[in-house]
């Protein structure tokens, strides 16, 4: 019995012959050009759609994200209908789908070049004696200028120098009122949560030279002719915007280079994290350089879908799609589009919805949006936001979530299947998912996990994290009979969770199992017994009862 508890670990069992793929991918071609919170596997993602629908069925996602779910639709011969009340998310979405003539790509990148490249690159110039050089990194620590990169000579060999006089007279030259282009002046919602702070704006992220730099750079993006390309060179913008912050930090490596011993830190370039967090020690990197980086990946991944074998044929409403088209969409709230679709028109919903407090998307993507002008829909966003600039509490959370669940169910075809991915560790969070969606027509089939391809920062630093979501994946039965779920009173099942936990260690090699695969083996195996229990319990009789051993816990040593 143990032994079988134990292969959930894995993905999947191979029930589908020729249809799965148990090992996620890495994010690459357009999957790797933009980022996005809580991207899943591609390849398994769409090993769910391939597994629960057949080709031209309708695969929804109210949550949709960056669109994978909806792209990996569209690819494997299916309609899609992709929802979000992020604008960016919808933004993204359309621009990683869509197709693009390279020849036409190549030729307004040349005529952007050729007006904004050398007017950027001005704005970084180190000079050395009788020469002029373009910097490409400013190492800025606490406020003040530091360090200086620049490239010298036929080879472009990199110098790395503390700053002129003169270097720093023309960082200090610039200034936010001078700047003659738009760029955005939003407030932030105040949220410690993710580093945000309502008395800045959107704009203190960015150094003013840096600023100027992205306004004369979208100023000259907008003014392209064709739509489509304007949008995707929008979308090359967004997705190097983060790059060009102050919020890039600074990685610091010891050690031996080239057979050498290195005395001094070698300093590299590190990346935006999730949220706000500007570091004491943050790159001010060329604006040019961040833009011209994310075209070339852009146009490579642009290549490989020019002769894939998809087409688009874009629906403006249900009706059209439910029809002859094959994609939709709506940059609305879920659980007001949802209502306006017909009952059991839906061959299958694949969902990563917003994970209580985990990640306030709309907050998180406010850089993005207010770049492009978007009108953001605040109020009807689902989420547990710990800004008190909102009325986001849980109760409003489940709420919303609780009428898209409702929705889900009307909309969705009898015997067809809804996959709710879902990664927490909030036991009210938990409970309300378990106990709500048990009382619709819902029967649980299966309970599985999906890894990750890249864990974030945050991710490889929250020991207790679950490294894994959880793949909820239900069949609406209309005949279903509806059994309580049991909430566990782990004070009076405690033995039990133990021995399982010990059986699962010893079934494992006896090596240990990390915190998250004791959570994903316990919430696999009791749901299936119509029962769940605290998050919060379990992870203290984890550390209590167990010997911790490097990251993972084994039987307790009793000698």
């Amino acid at each position: 019995m143990y032994k079988q508890m134990y292969k959930q670990l894995n993905l999947f069992e191979d029930e589908i012959e020729n249809k799965t793929n148990h090992v996620a991918e890495s994010y690459t071609g357009i999957y790797g050009v933009h980022k996005y919170w809580s991207k899943k596997p591609y390849n398994i993602v769409r090993d769910f759609i391939l597994r629960y629908t057949n080709k031209d069925g309708i695969v929804i996602d109210p949550f949709c994200g960056s669109g994978i779910s909806i792209t990996e639709s569209i690819f494997t011969g299916r309609k899609a209908i992709g929802i979000d009340i992020n604008p960016s998310a919808i933004f993204i979405t359309k621009q990683m789908i869509n197709k693009t003539p390279i020849r036409v790509l190549r030729e307004e990148f040349r005529r952007l070049e050729l007006d904004i490249k050398n007017k950027i690159n001005a704005l970084y110039i180190v000079k050395r004696g009788n020469r002029e050089f373009i910097g490409t990194h400013f190492l800025w620590e606490n406020g003040e200028l530091k360090e200086i990169w620049y490239k010298r000579g036929k080879k472009n060999h990199k110098s790395v120098e503390e700053p002129t006089e003169e270097d720093l007279k023309l960082a200090s030259s610039f200034s936010y009122e001078e700047i003659p282009y738009f760029y955005p002046k939003n407030h932030f919602f105040h949220n410690p949560r993710i580093n945000a702070n309502r008395e800045n704006h959107i704009y203190d992220l960015f150094t003013p030279r840096n600023l100027m730099a992205l306004s004369l750079l979208m100023d000259r993006i907008e003014k392209i002719e064709n739509n489509d390309i304007r949008e995707l060179f929008k979308f090359c913008f967004t997705s190097s915007v983060g790059q060009a912050s102050k919020m890039v930090f600074v990685v610091k490596q010891r050690g031996k280079f080239k057979g050498k011993s290195r005395e001094s830190e070698r300093k590299e370039v590190g990346s935006w994290v999730i949220g706000y967090w500007v570091p004491k020690e943050n790159f001010e990197i060329n604006v040019w350089n961040c833009f011209e980086n994310k075209y070339s990946k852009i146009l490579k991944a642009k290549k490989e879908q020019e002769n894939a074998k998809y087409s688009i044929n874009e629906a403006k409403n249900t009706e059209e799609i439910l029809d002859s088209k094959n994609l939709l969409l709506l940059n609305e709230p879920a659980q007001k589009v949802l209502k306006k679709m017909p009952n059991n028109s839906i061959d299958y919903v694949i969902t990563d919805p917003p994970h209580g407090n985990r990640q306030p998307y709309l907050e998180l993507s406010m850089m993005w949006n207010s770049w492009l002008k978007k009108d953001v829909d605040y109020e009807d966003e689902i989420v547990i936001s710990e800004s008190k600039d909102r009325n986001k509490d849980i109760y409003n959370y489940y709420y919303l979530l609780n009428k898209v669940f409702v929705e889900i169910e009307r909309i969705l075809k009898p015997n067809h299947y809804f996959s709710l991915m879902f990664n927490s560790l909030d036991d009210e969070t938990w409970i309300n998912l378990i106990t709500y969606t048990n009382k619709l027509n819902f029967e649980l089939e299966k309970v599985e996990t999906l890894e990750y391809s890249a864990n974030s920062v945050v991710q490889d630093t929250r020991r207790a994290g679950l490294k894994t979501d959880f793949i909820l994946t239900f069949r609406k039965n209309p005949n279903k009979i509806i059994k309580n779920v049991e909430l566990m009173s782990i004070k009076n099942n405690k033995q039990y969770i133990v021995n399982l936990i010990n059986d699962y260690i010893d079934n494992g090699g006896k090596q240990g199992l990390e915190t998250y695969q004791i959570l994903n083996l316990l919430v696999s195996d009791l749901l299936q017994q119509n029962k769940f229990f605290r998050l919060s319990e379990v992870l203290k009789i984890i550390k209590t009862e167990f010997d911790e051993e490097g990251n993972k816990w084994v039987r307790r040593n009793t000698k």
